[in-house]
């Protein structure tokens, strides 16, 4: 029974990572949210490690490049292709520090500020549905429940 039991947390698991998409639910409901056909293109082009970037951007404002791969979780590399990309969709700017021409400071523009509050305005709603459900569980029946999701993410083959 309890290979049963692990066979549908993985399968759960397993549809949820499939959900990330390029047309998933959370860009669906960010696409219904405006009427602006521009923000709507751009959304449509954003994966979630775009989204990511621009919700940490939004958060902490102007930025060193250096600096986004401890909040995303990112590395170095896949936050440079992320910011070039954002950069070429009109979402963010990159400029050289004036003080040390080496580093690489990054900002949204307005229409990037636009997502940042999208994405904002979406996490408090899952965060409310998400509540909704957590609210059937103990506060112990929860922590367990985190220990093994760190646990199965931490599994190296």
């Amino acid at each position: 029974m309890m290979a049963t039991l692990i066979d549908q947390l993985m399968s759960e698991l397993n549809q949820f990572i499939a959900q990330d998409s390029v047309d998933d639910q959370e860009k669906q409901w960010a696409m219904h949210q405006t009427t602006d056909p521009q923000l709507q293109a751009v959304l449509k082009q954003l994966s979630t490690t775009d989204i990511k970037m621009i919700a940490v951007l939004g958060q902490v404002g102007a930025s060193r490049a250096k600096a986004l791969p401890a909040p995303t979780g990112l590395s170095q590399a896949t936050i440079s292709r992320g910011l070039t990309k954002l950069a070429r969709l009109g979402l963010a700017v990159k400029y050289r520090d004036l003080t040390n021409n080496k580093e690489v400071l990054v900002r949204l523009t307005p229409t990037g500020q636009q997502v940042a509050q999208l994405h904002t305005q979406l996490d408090a709603a899952i965060a409310q549905q998400a509540q909704a459900i957590a609210d059937d569980y103990s506060d112990a029946e929860l922590a367990r429940f985190v220990t093994l999701m760190k646990r199965i993410r931490e599994i190296r083959i």
